[in-house]
């Protein structure tokens, strides 16, 4: 309803603004519920084509995954599952056999051992590693070792090394301050003067 339309039936200023006013307090709520039926009908629309996206995606994936052999994939993730467990079990043992060697070789030479191979090939190395203290349990049998009359002289202070120079034949030659050691040294110790 316009007001040029009513004008047009002959009414009067006042009864037209009347009309008008009583129309729009009819209209205006029913215009904003329209807005707001509009706006939300129009948040549904674009909440539906992106979910319709979503679901046109999902189904491209899948179609990549519709020849997939799950037992297949399930059988390998449990084959690389065992594998690092494997793995880890092998790091593990390394670990404790480095730890066990350095202790051995450690309480060796605490021990004066001459021949650390020798020596590790006399111990019962398999109960040595399963022993729950091995520390004391290697210090014990290396103290038995000590003792033994077959294997004592693999144990004490290291010979002493030749000291001096050595010539091209492979013989050593004492140097002046260790004193005269052949006859030929007492010769040139005696005319040197």
């Amino acid at each position: 309803m316009k007001r040029e339309e009513l004008e047009a039936l002959g009414m009067a200023k006042e009864q037209i603004d009347k009309v008008l006013d009583m129309h729009h307090e009819e209209l205006d709520p029913v215009q904003k519920d329209l807005e707001t039926a509009q706006a939300d009908l129009t948040a549904e629309k674009t909440k539906t084509a992106t979910q319709e996206t979503t679901i046109k995606d999902l189904k491209k994936d899948l179609e990549e995954f519709k020849d997939a052999d799950v037992s297949g994939m399930k059988q390998k993730i449990e084959d690389l599952e065992k594998d690092i467990k494997t793995k880890d079990e092998t790091h593990q043992q390394e670990i404790a056999d480095r730890d066990f060697n350095d202790l051995l070789k450690e309480s060796i030479a605490s021990a004066n051992g001459k021949n650390a191979k020798a020596i590790t090939a006399l111990l019962d190395v398999d109960v040595l590693k399963a022993s729950k203290n091995q520390k004391e349990d290697i210090a014990a049998a290396i103290k038995t070792l000590t003792e033994a009359e077959d294997s004592k002289m693999l144990f004490g202070e290291p010979e002493p090394k030749p000291a001096g120079k050595v010539d091209l034949i492979g013989g050593v030659k004492k140097t002046s301050d260790e004193g005269v050691s052949s006859l030929m040294d007492a010769l040139k110790e005696k005319y040197k003067q």
